[in-house]
């Protein structure tokens, strides 16, 4: 007779898991080790949020669960991180962690927390496997992780329910029920088609709830009707950004000359929220300006907008759209904003800077790296410089911690997407603050065969922190820390690296960099920057 931790490993496998990221610890090894035997690799990371995010992305691309292992006590609290980055940003993830046997006495306090209690304000699913149908546990589990919205589940097994028996005496999972009744494709494409009609200047914001298979379509009908349109970090590459048939107007939600962008959402006299999720927004003018919110499930954590929502599935959705004449034409409403965001990226508005300009540190990457390249940023300026102007052109190519904004993400990520991705040449972009939070990692990436680049922009600040607190009129203070080699904490770790100082010695880096993933070895590229050069654009 199979026991839980065999049962759960069987179910996992048979639901498409194929690798686990995570930390040991004694309570959880039989699990691990049928897990092994159910051929689903242990991945094994330095801390678990890290386990957790990599997580994260990899069952995102492999269009099931991310599965986080980790033991009782402080390896189940190292978790919070992960499940609350998924949880704000629809990420499907299975977190399973040890707990105390319920044959325990209370007063067996030691590594005792209410595992439950905490977590499940935060997750869509919380359940202890146990001895009877633990194969009903893992799939209801399952379900609530991958239905949209996407989001965390987590459960706890103890080493000795791990060790005994499972009884299988019910073979009926809990079902996942729809939010409402949907609207009719028909019916949703032609009101979609009358609104916009009566719009002088409509903006079409794609945001995380959109499916990226749905990108051909989604890009025809941008294409066909000439629509303008803007995306949210999290749904980067739906569209080609320098698709010259589709009227990009920009990146919403926070990104770099975010004034810019938000004066684009202000002129709009219609937005049509495609799947878009106001969890990636840090200002509340979702909640003013005229929203006509087309979605397919309900938005992070659960919530519904009340009014003016088009509740439908999207394919079917773009497939009416795709019958249907464009209701008008708009000769590019938001001309102006876009030539404005143009000549920034290009380094020929705003202020000067001394050395080098973040701007140009884009560009000469893009210029280098093919344009199917997975880039994952950590949290600072540079995220908001990524995120407005890494010209994507793939779904699935940006990956960014947006709705929780969480420090030590762009790395693990990167980690994830490899793995996921092995074929694709994946760059992770960190300051050096996030660097120094979760460097140990690149052993890991070497180890596990996840050679990734990483570009590590080193102004010896928490510079986004640093500006705001100047903003304020406070004094600089807390937010600066000496330098950090990290080409030396890269060749520590098995990994390559090099300084770039300037434009030309950073494209050079880039093909370098890229050379050296493809014979399977991570490299680090440092380019030290002057935090006041993001002045201009954060």
């Amino acid at each position: 007779m199979a026991t839980v931790a065999e049962v759960v490993a069987q179910e996992l496998r048979a639901a498409g898991i194929d690798r686990a990221f995570g930390l040991p610890g004694g309570e959880v090894l039989l699990l691990i080790d049928a897990l092994r035997r159910a051929e689903i690799p242990f991945t094994l990371c330095r801390h678990e949020a890290v386990a957790g995010i990599a997580a994260g992305v990899y069952g995102k691309l492999r269009r099931t669960a991310g599965l986080a292992v980790a033991t009782l006590g402080p390896g189940a609290a190292n978790l919070m991180l992960a499940l609350a980055n998924a949880c704000l940003d629809r990420e499907p993830l299975l977190a399973i962690t040890a707990d105390l046997p319920a044959s325990w006495p209370p007063s067996h306090t030691h590594q005792r927390l209410p595992l439950h209690e905490v977590y499940r304000p935060l997750v869509k699913h919380v359940e202890a496997v146990t001895p009877l149908d633990p194969h009903l546990v893992v799939r209801r589990a399952l379900a609530a992780a991958t239905s949209e919205p996407a989001g965390p589940a987590y459960l706890t097994l103890s080493a000795e329910d791990a060790a005994q028996p499972a009884r299988l005496v019910s073979d009926e999972a809990r079902s996942v029920q729809p939010i409402s009744s949907p609207v009719e494709a028909r019916v949703a494409a032609e009101e979609l088609a009358r609104r916009l009609s009566e719009a002088e200047r409509p903006l079409v914001v794609l945001g995380l709830g959109v499916r990226p298979d749905l990108a051909p379509a989604l890009r025809r009908w941008l294409a066909a009707w000439r629509v303008p349109v803007a995306v949210t970090p999290k749904a980067k590459g739906l569209v080609d950004e320098r698709d010259p048939a589709t009227d990009f107007v920009g990146v919403v939600g926070g990104m770099a000359i975010d004034d810019l962008m938000v004066e684009a959402v202000q002129r709009a006299d219609l937005i049509v929220g495609f799947g878009f999720d106001p969890v990636e927004v840090d200002k509340t003018w979702h909640a003013h300006r005229p929203i006509l919110w087309v979605l397919e499930s309900a938005q992070a954590a659960g919530v519904l907008p009340r009014r003016e929502v088009l509740l439908v599935e999207h394919g079917a959705l773009l497939a009416a759209l795709d019958e249907l004449a464009p209701p008008r034409n708009w000769e590019r409403p938001f001309r102006e904003i876009q030539e404005e965001r143009a000549a920034i990226a290009a380094g020929r508005s705003r202020a000067p800077v001394r050395g080098l300009a973040p701007v140009g540190i884009v560009e000469a990457l893009a210029r280098v790296l093919p344009p199917e390249t997975i880039v994952t940023t950590d949290v600072g300026s540079h995220k908001y410089l990524f995120g407005q102007f890494w010209p994507s052109r793939h779904p699935e190519t940006f990956w960014v911690s947006n709705g929780l904004s969480g420090m030590g993400y762009g790395l693990a990520a990167a980690i994830g997407a490899k793995l996921a991705r092995p074929d694709a040449p994946v760059l992770a972009v960190l300051g050096d603050g996030g660097f120094s939070m979760v460097c140990q990692e690149l052993e890991t990436a070497q180890r596990v065969g996840a050679p990734v680049m990483m570009l590590v922009i080193a102004d010896r600040s928490y510079s986004l922190i640093r500006i705001g607190q100047e903003n304020r009129g406070l004094p600089r203070y807390g937010v600066d820390f000496e330098p950090i080699d990290s080409v030396l904490v890269a060749r520590a770790c098995g990994c390559a690296g090099t300084v770039a100082r300037t434009i030309e010695e950073l494209a050079a880096a880039a093909r370098e960099a890229l050379a050296a993933t493809q014979r399977g070895i991570p490299f680090v590229i440092e380019v030290p920057l002057d935090p006041e050069a993001y002045r201009p654009i954060v």
